[in-house]
């Protein structure tokens, strides 16, 4: 566990909320800024032990999407420069989200989107939400681990072909499976007394080397920004 993992989610919220208005408001040109800006991030993932290379390999699942507009942006405008920094703006942000989630547990975040003052009801669909694709995710695992049971997964080309064709009818029994146990989660939250908020068990307080952390991190992005 490296040292961002104990300190205060509101610190870590504050400090990657900063940077990704750092980011979005750097020149798209500025690729020197934008290197500043890269050299922070990757320091702060250094610092909290996360992995350079796990990171890295997180963030680019969202290459695909930006890639995928800037290439339009290419085609209609020409202008090369901002179909770069469209992938760049967006690979630093992917970055410190990740960091952000590789040290923060997601109920923390949530108690800490509550304490900047994001509106209780959007709060409680995220938290649903992100226990549910949990249970779509453990469910898929239990089905795939039947199917190599049964030797679903292996055989010959033209099995497997078949087996894709089957997937349309196993992706809806996944998440009909899915949607009937998170149905019985629910009822079993209600049943121990659910309310619509989700305790936290073990809070936390704000202390100085909190504090510090965040005005350190945002003297860093504001500097890189801006310098």
């Amino acid at each position: 566990m490296g040292p961002f993992a104990r300190r205060d989610a509101r610190a870590k919220l504050a400090a990657a909320v900063v940077y990704l208005v750092c980011v979005g408001a750097t020149p798209a040109t500025n690729f020197s800024r934008m290197a500043a800006l890269a050299g922070v991030v990757l320091l702060w993932i250094v610092l909290a032990r996360a992995g350079l290379f796990r990171s890295f390999l997180k963030a680019a699942a969202i290459l695909p999407f930006p890639l995928s507009f800037g290439l339009v942006n290419w085609w209609v405008s020409g202008d090369t420069s901002l179909a770069v920094a469209l992938a760049v703006r967006s690979y630093l942000s992917a970055l410190v989200l990740v960091l952000l989630m590789s040290t923060t547990t997601p109920a923390d975040i949530f108690r800490g989107l509550q304490t900047f003052g994001v509106p209780a009801v959007l709060v409680l669909v995220l938290q649903s939400l992100t226990r549910y694709l949990q249970v779509v995710v453990e469910q898929g695992l239990r089905m795939r681990r039947a199917a190599s049971s049964r030797g679903g997964m292996g055989g010959t080309v033209g099995q497997r072909y078949s087996l894709w064709r089957r997937a349309g009818g196993a992706l809806a029994v996944l998440f009909g499976k899915s949607y009937g146990r998170a149905e019985r989660v629910h009822q079993a939250m209600l049943a121990r007394g659910f309310q619509g908020t989700f305790i936290a068990l073990q809070p936390h307080s704000l202390d100085w080397r909190d504090i510090t952390m965040t005005l350190a991190a945002i003297a860093m992005s504001v500097g890189a920004a801006w310098r």
